[in-house]
């Protein structure tokens, strides 16, 4: 009924109806499916009323929802469908509706209320077979369907791996960039004296957050090189590609980020690092792909006191999303943001099992401006325990923190990371 090439496309198309409720996720699940015989449809409260009428059955992926969808499986979960029976099938694809509806004829009609989509198929004489002109539709809508839906799912969506919570690739990003050139090295910019090495940095993050009821965990190893200067180890240029694999209630995405940032000091106190990277996410199960273009610069000033130092961070950034193709399809939704991110950090040196170390409390704040986001700002308050790790002299250094995380339409959640540079 469905071929695979159309459950992506489909995937996109279904995911923006109307705007989220209280109810986005009726199943715990990020999609859910729900069949009524002789029933209607209300907008008002998204819906199915009247008739006879399932519960909404949850699902991992929107492959598995699309096999909900099929004849057999639709018989199953409602006894009273069959092929001629009036009927209403309503799609949720992370929470937001998609509708089929029938009557006895073998019309169908497919309908998106969010781009005011409706489109009727009638031309064949069974039911089956104007479902299949329905996918032929699907798959050659053209990529302006794509765009649109994929656009409007970061502002409607609390799960989209492309943007609009702190999970996604535009966020994983814009907060790399901002670590990279402001909590790793804030309070340890002054210059310093002795042999400077080259730093290989691996290690490895995980964030989970809750939007609606549903948790959307990732685990993100962040792996980069530096090289600095003999003539002046305060200037820096930083390789990295982190890789990320998300999980929402089960189904997978993947992320990789190339970039690079060249650290500037301009005194011996405050330093600029203007960086340019390029990710890619994507994600069968949730059926979303994007790549994206970054470009960022951050400023970084320490304020040195007797027995701390305070560091002043201030970034700003722009992320394009760009032209990705997978398989027959290439999309670029045109989403584009600019980006503040702004932070302060108190470090102290303390003694930890006879060992140098520092404590180090930061507060950052984020906001989004452009394309319409689900959370289009962030406050973060984090606690860190690093050995000491100079931006100009040490050799190695070990960081390891937590961050609590509180975004716009009540994101919450909290980041666990540990880094170590040799």
């Amino acid at each position: 009924m469905f071929a695979p090439k159309a459950v992506v496309l489909f995937g996109f198309s279904m995911s923006v109806a109307m705007a989220a409720t209280a109810d986005t996720f009726p199943t715990g699940n990020v999609f859910d499916l729900t069949v009524g015989v002789n029933s209607v449809y209300q907008p008002a409260i998204d819906a199915i009323t009247g008739g006879i009428v399932t519960n909404p059955v949850g699902f991992t992926s929107v492959s598995d929802m699309f096999d909900g969808a099929k004849l057999s499986s639709l018989m199953k979960l409602n006894s009273s469908y069959t092929d001629s029976s009036p009927s209403v099938i309503r799609m949720g694809y992370r929470g937001l509706p998609a509708l089929i509806s029938t009557g006895t004829t073998p019309t169908i009609k497919f309908e998106i209320p969010a781009i005011n989509l409706v489109q009727v198929f009638d031309t064949k004489p069974t039911r089956d077979g104007n479902l299949d002109d329905l996918n032929e539709y699907l798959k050659t809508s053209g990529n302006s369907l794509l765009d649109q839906m994929q656009k409007l799912l970061v502002k409607v969506s609390p799960v989209d791996p492309v943007a609009g919570n702190p999970n996604s690739l535009q966020s994983q990003m814009m907060m790399a960039d901002f670590d990279r050139s402001f909590t790793q090295f804030a309070s340890n910019i002054k210059e310093a004296t002795g042999e400077s090495n080259n730093l290989f940095g691996i290690g490895l993050s995980f964030g989970s957050f809750t939007q609606h009821g549903v948790t959307n965990n990732a685990m993100t190893i962040p792996l980069s090189y530096v090289f600095r200067s003999d003539i002046d180890p305060a200037r820096q240029l930083t390789l990295y590609a982190p890789v990320t694999v998300s999980s929402v209630e089960g189904a997978k995405s993947y992320a990789v980020n190339f970039g690079a940032s060249y650290r500037y000091p301009i005194t011996d106190d405050w330093a600029l690092t203007p960086g340019i990277g390029y990710g890619i996410t994507g994600s069968s199960d949730l059926g979303a792909g994007a790549a994206m273009l970054a470009l960022s610069v951050t400023s970084q000033y320490v304020i040195h006191r007797d027995g701390y130092d305070i560091g002043i961070g201030n970034a700003l950034g722009t992320y394009r999303s760009q032209k990705f193709s997978a398989g027959d399809y290439s999309s670029d939704p045109g989403i584009s943001n600019t980006v503040f991110r702004n932070g302060v950090l108190l470090s102290f040196p303390a003694m930890v099992y006879g060992k140098k170390m520092a404590y180090e409390f930061s507060f950052i704040n984020t906001r989004f401006y452009g394309s319409d986001l689900y959370s289009e700002n962030y406050n973060e308050i984090g606690v860190t325990l690093g050995t000491n790790r100079s931006a100009n002299s040490s050799r190695s250094y070990l960081r390891a923190g937590f961050t609590y995380l509180q975004g716009q339409n009540d994101i919450r959640g909290y980041r666990l990371n540990v880094g170590y540079w040799f």
